[in-house]
């Protein structure tokens, strides 16, 4: 499969109030088979075997379904094929997991197996002092994206006001009977976007293989999706009808960005300077905001690009701490010993296949 159709999302991010990990999302006790919660210090290999499975289901044409990390989006946190029923996570800091049914579906892989405890404490204070100056940059990241969430947050207060309500209903309840009659099914969360390696992350092209009637709607301040997508989403949830509900990734779970109902094949999406998709293919929706006073909109919009430029030290914090972390791994790489993964590998496989 190429890397444009496949499906990709995050599963955490940092938020106001720090990381909001939505990992229980993988646990599917009653519809899947096992949950492989991988666990081991950085460039203990977790990533590597993950992606050496994949490439094995992939060759099967298996249905997967991809999970980034915020933190380095070339790497996986986890990834659900559809297809065997089986999942697999990096269970390991900063979005821990636990099993919540050791052996019966949650299954424990420990990485640290196969790596040389005494090459790791040959370099011991190195080990502390990069993970520590690592975690130093995250914190900043977090403090800035906590200030941008503020500034954000009281924009989209301010035009909760000017909303234009009729239209909002009006919208959602033409979106509603289009979906009746769609499948029956649950609410997933998930993240399209993430401030991310110098950049804000968006996978635009997860919302075009999902969907194929794309309504966007242009919105700078966030209310009206916030109501919209809001309102939405409560109406399908009432049909029963299967949806994913994409949260803002910085505002998680307060507020949604996108909505996906892959049954029906039609996505709502938000569409500002921090995510957007190509409109010439999509459907643009009404406007659904009225006109905010010029003076108040001036100073909104001060703050708006105040949000902008803490946003994007955030993420250069993010791509300092991804530098020290490849030195980190560097470490870890040096003290693995991979033919004890190899066996994992084909123990994994043999299970699976």
């Amino acid at each position: 499969m190429s890397d444009n159709n496949k499906i990709k999302f995050f599963l955490a991010s940092k938020t106001k109030r720090g990381l909001v990990p939505l990992f229980d999302e993988l646990r599917d006790v009653k519809n899947s088979k096992k949950l492989y919660i991988l666990k081991g210090g950085p460039g203990s290999g977790k990533n590597s075997l993950m992606k050496r499975v994949l490439m094995r289901l992939e060759s099967n044409r298996h249905s997967i379904e991809y999970i980034h990390c915020a933190s380095d989006p070339n790497s996986l946190d986890a990834f659900i094929d559809h297809t065997s029923g089986i999942a697999m996570v990096d269970g390991t800091s900063p979005h821990i997991m636990d099993p919540g049914y050791p052996g019966a579906y949650d299954v424990i892989i420990n990485m640290g197996d196969c790596w040389d405890d005494a090459s790791l404490l040959d370099h011991k204070n190195d080990i502390i002092s990069l993970s520590d100056t690592c975690s130093t940059y995250h914190q900043m990241a977090s403090s800035c994206i906590r200030s941008a969430a503020a500034l954000l947050d009281n924009n989209m207060e301010i035009a909760k006001s000017y909303l234009d309500n009729e239209a909002i209903n009006e919208f959602v309840r033409k979106l509603i009977k289009d979906l009746s009659g769609s499948k029956i099914g649950n609410l997933k969360k998930r993240l399209l976007s993430a401030v991310s390696v110098g950049e804000i992350v968006f996978f635009a092209e997860t919302i075009e293989n999902l969907a194929s009637s794309i309504y966007l709607i242009p919105d700078k301040w966030g209310a009206a999706s916030d109501a919209l997508l809001s309102r939405l989403s409560h109406g399908a949830s009432l049909l029963g009808v299967e949806q994913i509900a994409c949260y803002c990734s910085i505002r998680t779970e307060d507020k949604m960005d996108h909505i996906i109902f892959p049954s029906a094949g039609i996505a709502v999406s938000t569409s500002n300077c921090f995510h957007s998709l190509k409109e010439s293919k999509q459907s643009i929706t009404p406007n659904f905001m009225k006109s905010i006073p010029n003076q108040l909109h001036e100073q909104m919009l001060v703050h708006h690009n105040i949000a902008i430029e803490l946003l994007d030290k955030a993420s250069n914090h993010v791509k300092q701490a991804k530098l020290l972390h490849d030195n980190l791994e560097a470490y870890y790489i040096k003290a693995m010993d991979y033919s004890k993964v190899d066996l994992i590998y084909e123990s994994i496989i043999k299970e699976i296949i």
